[in-house]
């Protein structure tokens, strides 16, 4: 992953999230110099999630949902990841991406088309077992 992400301080979700309709606002924080962002609910920190660039993940992801007018010429799509299983996968959710506008007015979409994953993998957490010498 490379992509620097830039969005503003607070993401406004009049709508909420998918499952969380009471989440209507999350504080960005960018980590791991800019290719992440950790989302926070001011409400209730206790409830985050870890975002990635959309290019990042799946290259031309955003291109496709700009032709299609999801999104516009300066949205940001964020997907959001998790860990699964043992050894931890990280995934990603490219069925419901956030399109975050420059004024951080934010939605996320529900993408039915069966090539956006709801988990789509991107590796394995696990570290790489030491060899034998």
């Amino acid at each position: 992953m490379s992509s620097e992400i830039t969005v503003p301080p607070v993401l406004s979700l009049p709508g909420g999230l998918v499952g969380l309709p009471d989440v209507h606002a999350l504080e960005t924080i960018p980590i791991a110099g800019g290719q992440f962002v950790e989302l926070l609910d001011p409400e209730d920190p206790s409830l985050g999630w870890l975002a990635a660039s959309a290019e990042d993940v799946r290259p031309g992801m955003s291109a496709t949902l700009r032709a299609t007018g999801r999104m516009g010429a300066d949205d940001v799509l964020l997907v959001l990841l998790a860990s699964h299983g043992d050894p931890a996968v990280v995934t990603a959710n490219l069925a419901g991406p956030l399109v975050v506008a420059p004024d951080g007015a934010a939605h996320q979409l529900v993408l039915e088309d069966p090539s956006f994953e709801l988990r789509a993998r991107l590796g394995c957490l696990a570290p790489a077992p030491l060899e034998k010498s």
